[in-house]
């Protein structure tokens, strides 16, 4: 997955000339499809005289360039009738409330997270009213308005779930048997503890592993108390001081635009 702060500025690279094209200035999304469908070459004052590449004529989406197979996929928006149409409907998703379909208006988007691959909105970021970051899956999402974007289920719920089955007994608690080991042992298994990497999801791995070398455009506290000065670029050590979803979430929000 590829957050939308990391595509901007993204060079843009004709494989048959090998040499750079233009640079990624904006995206149009299609909120019909959940999917990032065309990438903005240029944007004068003119939106509608800007150049953009379809997502479907690139190449790939990596970290350091978008590729694509030669200079001719760039076309002008006025003669892309769908480019034109999706600009007209001005969905951008980052910075529009979040909506439950039961009516509980619950945060707001922060950003977005793109499948490199499909060009589909993978998950969005999420801050609810009490600044706690939170993902939405794609699948998750009913509609993507110009105002609101409106999912199945607040993210929240799942947790309030899981303990609330886990107190009325519905959820079976295995207590852990515990050994007569030494204390030094059982000290040295509590560190152990401490230290295991939390479980994070495929997506959610791929994407601590997107940061190394980013940086963030604030100081951002990390999990074991450290700061990750604005400017600053991540390593491996940093991602390790990653150990919650909230920290996660709050960093990709932070990341700097390329």
């Amino acid at each position: 997955m590829k957050a939308s702060a990391e595509i901007k500025g993204l060079r843009i690279i004709s494989i048959s000339e090998g040499t750079q094209v233009g640079v990624v200035k904006d995206y149009i999304l299609n909120p019909q499809k959940g999917s990032l469908d065309f990438f903005v070459v240029d944007q004068p004052t003119d939106y509608f005289g800007a150049k953009v590449i379809s997502f479907a004529d690139i190449i790939g989406l990596g970290e350091f360039a978008l590729t694509v197979p030669n200079p001719d996929v760039i076309q002008s928006v006025a003669n892309s009738n769908e480019a034109q149409e999706l600009i007209q409907q001005g969905v951008q998703v980052i910075g529009t409330k979040v909506l439950t379909k039961k009516g509980a208006l619950i945060g707001e988007v922060k950003e977005i997270l793109i499948d490199e691959q499909t060009g589909k909105i993978a998950q969005c970021v999420i801050t609810d009213n009490n600044g706690d970051g939170h993902q939405v899956n794609g699948e998750q999402i009913i509609t993507y308005g110009k105002e609101l974007l409106i999912i199945e289920v607040d993210p929240r719920e799942s947790v309030t779930e899981v303990v609330s089955q886990a107190v009325s007994g519905r959820i079976e608690v295995v207590e852990p048997k515990v050994s007569e080991a030494p204390l030094v042992a059982a000290e040295e298994g509590s560190a152990s503890q401490q230290n295991e990497a939390p479980e994070f999801n495929l997506f959610e791995q791929r994407q601590l592993q997107y940061f190394v070398g980013k940086t963030v455009v604030q100081d951002v506290e990390l999990d074991n108390g450290e700061i990750l000065h604005a400017g600053e670029p991540m390593t491996e050590t940093t991602i390790r001081q990653i150990t919650t979803r909230s920290k996660l979430m709050e960093i990709t929000s932070l990341l700097h635009k390329n």
